[in-house]
């Protein structure tokens, strides 16, 4: 027992010291002092020369206070640092380049497109709305950090069948602005609300949606809290099935460290290694990183018996190689009490639409097309 305790700790002491290193790497000069303070509790030379030296006594019952409130106080000064009173961007440069990339993406946009800006309870969203006017109406709504410029690999083939409706969620990088960067939608029941102000706007009294990633994360919730709105739902490796504490944790970590070997460490694990992929992604995930803080809901997890109050059709799309979801088969036993849902597994990282365009719209128009029992 002794030495598997003795273990653990040089591991947590070279993990801190690893962390440090880190901190002053990024130019957190006195943030980093607590973890150096960290770094004297866990490693024993360093801990028995300050105890002997200094008289100071560190026992393990100090340590194991000490250790949390200091690294919970390196993180709080590090955010707040970081962090900007009027915006989610750290500065106007970040947002100015963030906006150009934006600009850059929509030159692609594969077909004629409208743009809307609707005010709300919480500010003003952003819509991008292409497709026939007459055509059923598509919600879409993006991974967390993407924008709704990244559906732009899908958004010929659902136009050819359906109006669709991109929407940049509020209080993440991207169009939609919040009028105060301290009050946002942060939970269910408020962006299920939040939604439904933009349906009514738009004159939509039910619509199909899909979401990736939080995008299926906030449309699990508009379909809990307002089901008669939601005619089928589409969830393309969802936040909040499984995997999310971890998957956080790291993003919170690259965004505190923005080293570069990091970044592209967490680009590789949070979308997978396609080289198309990684080359829409790259410029604009980085600048994410580097300096924007959002403020939007944490996908909490669902539970069975959340889930099993889905009334409607619903069509789970989980990529084998996903990072931030996991194992796909968690999700499936999450979701194996949900009444009307099919479930297919694709070769794919995280961002199943973008990886496999035709293959992902081809399950959806199918999805959507077929009569529901």
């Amino acid at each position: 027992m002794k030495i598997a305790f003795a273990v653990l700790n040089w591991f947590l002491g070279l993990l801190f010291v690893l962390l440090f290193l880190l901190a002053l790497y990024s130019r957190y000069y006195f943030s980093s002092l607590f973890l150096l303070l960290i770094v004297i509790l866990l490693v024993p030379p360093l801990r028995e020369f300050v105890s002997q030296h200094l008289g100071i006594p560190l026992p393990l019952w100090v340590r194991l206070t000490l250790t949390p409130v200091l690294f919970f106080l390196f993180v709080s000064l590090v955010f707040r640092g970081m962090g900007n009173p009027d915006s989610i961007y750290k500065n106007p440069e970040i947002e100015q380049r963030l906006m150009a990339i934006y600009e850059a993406k929509m030159e692609q946009w594969p077909v004629p497109y409208k743009s809307r800006t609707i005010r709300t309870s919480y500010g003003r969203i952003y819509i991008i709305v292409s497709g026939p006017e007459k055509a059923p109406p598509v919600f879409l709504l993006h991974a967390s950090a993407m924008a709704s410029w990244s559906w732009l690999n899908n958004i010929e083939g659902l136009n050819r069948h359906y109006r669709t409706y991109a929407i940049d969620t509020i209080g993440d990088a991207g169009r939609s602005v919040l009028d105060d960067v301290t009050r946002f939608p942060d939970d269910g029941q408020k962006l299920a609300e939040l939604y439904a102000e933009i349906m009514d706007s738009l004159g939509i009294p039910m619509a199909y949606f899909i979401g990736a990633s939080q995008g299926g994360f906030i449309a699990t919730h508009m379909a809990l809290y307002r089901p008669e709105r939601v005619k089928k739902l589409i969830l393309c490796g969802p936040m909040g099935y499984t995997g999310t504490i971890s998957s956080v944790l790291r993003i919170l970590l690259t965004t505190m460290f923005p080293v570069k070997p990091v970044q592209k460490s967490t680009i590789h694990w949070a979308f997978g290694t396609d080289p198309r992929v990684n080359h829409m992604v790259k410029d604009w995930f980085e600048l994410i990183l580097e300096g924007v803080i959002s403020r939007q809901a944490r996908p909490q997890p669902f539970t069975q018996q959340d889930l099993h109050r889905l009334p409607m059709p619903v069509l789970l799309l989980l990529g084998q190689r996903d990072g931030l979801v996991g194992n796909p088969e968690k999700a499936i036993r999450l979701v194996k009490s949900v009444p009307r849902i099919q479930v297919a597994i694709l070769d794919t990282g995280h961002l199943i639409g973008a990886e496999k365009p035709d293959q992902f719209n081809q399950k959806v128009i199918d999805f959507i097309e077929t009569e529901s029992p």
